[in-house]
């Protein structure tokens, strides 16, 4: 993990000189910054805030950016300091991801001042839980007759996004207490909404071991993970409006 750290404050110095006064912040946020990063699988996530982002400020950082994404990570997400202040009810899930989970390389901490709307929250979720659901499903009509690998990858594949929409729903839950383990998360979401985690925890395992999945397209583990999500979405579209 401190191999992991120092690559991000060695990006955080080199925007610091790149940037200067109009560098806000720096932060780490995601899997690095919950302690769950596995070499090979996870990224490294950085947010920038800027005083400015027009063109010409943007430009100053490209060559630092260019090279952090040519080490293999993605793009650092680059936001005005005020567009970032009045995201908090168009981004609700992703703010709420980072501010339960961030470490700040520069600057000051971004969650200053910011409040986040359960309203909000819910209706993204819900927006987003449907829209992947729905995803899911044309992905599964697809690989049901294909090789049974193309399904063991679309079920590791789409595991993280469902992981983060699951603490948005914990979060709505009133399960505020830190989950940072992914299994936690997916047992206390299984135990609110009532269905059983663990196919969703054994593909997490497969996951983390790089191990190859092959199930069959009726196997227990497919639809047991289906269902867990068929019944997330449900419950989340129970919610009383706010």
């Amino acid at each position: 993990m401190a191999k992991e750290l120092e690559r991000a404050e060695r990006l955080a110095g080199d925007l610091e000189k790149a940037y200067g006064d109009e560098l806000v912040s720096v932060v780490l946020y995601g899997s690095a910054a919950r302690g769950e990063y596995h070499e090979g699988i996870s990224d490294l996530n950085v947010l920038v805030l800027l005083r400015a982002t027009d063109a010409a400020t943007l430009r100053r950082g490209s060559d630092v950016a260019r090279g952090w994404q040519v080490e293999g990570n993605p793009a650092p997400l680059v936001l005005g300091a005020e567009e970032w202040r009045r995201s908090a009810d168009v981004f609700p899930i992703e703010l709420s991801d980072i501010r339960d989970a961030h470490r700040v390389l520069r600057g000051g901490d971004p969650f200053v001042g910011v409040v986040i709307d359960p309203a909000d929250l819910r209706l993204q979720a819900e927006n987003e839980l449907k829209g992947k659901y729905i995803r899911l499903r044309q992905h599964y009509l697809l690989a049901a007759s294909g090789k049974p690998e193309e399904l063991g990858t679309l079920l590791k594949q789409s595991l993280s996004t469902f992981l983060a929409l699951f603490r948005a729903v914990l979060r709505l839950a009133g399960d505020d207490a830190a989950a940072p383990d992914p299994e936690e998360v997916l047992r206390r979401t299984g135990r609110h909404v009532g269905f059983d985690p663990q196919p969703l925890l054994d593909v997490l395992r497969a996951r983390r071991g790089g191990e190859k999945l092959r199930p069959a397209a009726d196997a227990p583990l497919v639809l047991g993970y289906l269902d867990a999500v068929g019944k997330v979405v449900e419950w989340v579209d129970r919610l009383p409006a706010a």
